[in-house]
């Protein structure tokens, strides 16, 4: 059995260092917890339940565009000229398509925003953008030609 007069110096404080131990982590948990809530974008998914019964129709619309066998080409000039080619499976451009350009920021919300786009020569769209921000933007262009509609999504990164 020990007594005080046998005890080492060192016992006395084992006890204050698994203290201090919790009380370091619950400081940074509580960091954690502030950066956590006070740097959330906003960035949801509206709907997502909605969006999810609706897969099996969102695969059969990718099939669909995919027999498509439509070529797009979506490019963005000098960071501030979108430029998209669209040819058909026969190597035809898809003079007279009706083009939209919806631009999504990935990483904030409320800078969102879309345009259509002008046919400058057959199967050939072109529009001015104007970025609010610099950083990454996903652009989706939606053609419809002929009754047949085709999305594609592209990354943009923009410098200014």
């Amino acid at each position: 059995m020990m007594t005080e007069e046998t005890a080492r110096k060192s016992d006395r404080w084992i006890p204050w260092m698994i203290v201090g131990f919790f009380v370091v982590v619950a400081i940074f948990d509580g960091i954690f917890v502030y950066l956590a809530g006070s740097t959330h974008t906003g960035v949801v998914t509206d709907n997502a339940y909605n969006r999810g019964l609706d897969y099996n129709a969102t695969v059969a619309a990718a099939e669909k565009q995919a027999g498509l066998g439509w070529k797009i080409d979506l490019d963005l000039k000098d960071g501030s000229n979108l430029i998209l080619k669209a040819i058909d499976s026969e190597q035809r451009p898809l003079q007279g398509a009706v083009v939209r350009a919806e631009f999504k920021r990935p990483t904030q919300d409320g800078y969102d925003f879309d345009v259509a786009m002008t046919e400058t020569v057959a199967g050939t769209f072109e529009t001015p953008v104007s970025f609010p921000l610099s950083g990454q933007w996903d652009v989706r262009v939606f053609v419809q030609w002929k009754q047949e509609q085709f999305q594609q999504s592209k990354r943009l990164v923009v410098a200014k």
